[in-house]
């Protein structure tokens, strides 16, 4: 799952185990499943979330002024250029609904986190926001962090992705 909230995660997690049931397939293991969100570990909270907040360029100015990032987001595209393309199954008897990639723009860092977005904070918040995503969505093997965008500086981004590889990542193979 790209940048996709909680409540999406699990309505697209629930169909693919429902289709692989299906086709008499076995159940998926964690290593069927990936998760990608953007990402920032600072020193403090207030960092984290500071500078974390110009991840969300890509979101709130990229979508807009740039829509060449965003062209295949979910919703982007009218229908009648991808048939079928990111459309949620509909339940019986409903219409595929869109999930436009508009009602991601102007999330605040906060937001984006609530969601499953973004894991923004100190190294102990930023481990403890993955394993919350995780214990709501269910355990997954692949995750893909974006963590820099927009105006983020070369070194914000550095220190921020060094920060997260010596005092994150090292818990995170635990699980």
């Amino acid at each position: 799952m790209v940048f996709r909230s909680i409540e999406e995660t699990l309505r697209a997690w629930a169909a693919y185990r429902q289709a692989r049931g299906e086709a008499g397939l076995p159940a998926p293991g964690p290593d069927r499943f990936g998760h990608t969100a953007f990402v920032y570990t600072g020193d403090t909270d207030e960092e984290g979330l500071r500078v974390g907040s110009k991840l969300l360029w890509f979101l709130n100015t990229g979508l807009k002024s740039a829509p060449q990032y965003g062209k295949f987001l979910p919703g982007a595209m009218k229908p009648e250029h991808a048939p079928g393309l990111y459309r949620t199954k509909p339940r019986p008897g409903a219409a595929p609904v869109a999930r436009p990639a508009a009602a991601l723009i102007g999330l605040t860092a906060e937001q984006a986190i609530a969601k499953g977005l973004m894991f923004a904070g100190n190294p102990d918040t930023v481990y403890r926001q993955i394993l919350e995503h995780r214990e709501k969505v269910g355990p997954y093997e692949h995750l893909v962090l974006a963590s820099r965008s927009g105006f983020m500086t070369h070194q914000e981004a550095t220190t921020g992705l060094v920060r997260f590889s010596k005092d994150v990542l090292p818990r995170l193979k635990e699980l």
